[in-house]
């Protein structure tokens, strides 16, 4: 077992997190529609009960 552990990332300063959450740059996407009243299907629900049945049986192994 490794007992030692390094370190990825180097702690921040107060100053680094201020900039970082301060700093957003954000960019609208005009053309972007999303369909929100989407009806779920007999195939949708069949395909998510064949999920979980796999992820079942694989719990098993």
């Amino acid at each position: 077992m490794k007992i030692k552990t390094t370190r990825l990332l180097t702690p921040f300063s107060q100053e680094i997190v201020i900039n970082l959450t301060t700093d957003v740059k954000e960019v609208l996407a005009t053309g972007y529609s999303k369909c929100r009243n989407r009806i779920l299907s007999t195939a949708d629900l069949w395909y998510i009960q064949r999920r979980q049945k796999a992820r079942v049986q694989r719990r098993y192994f």
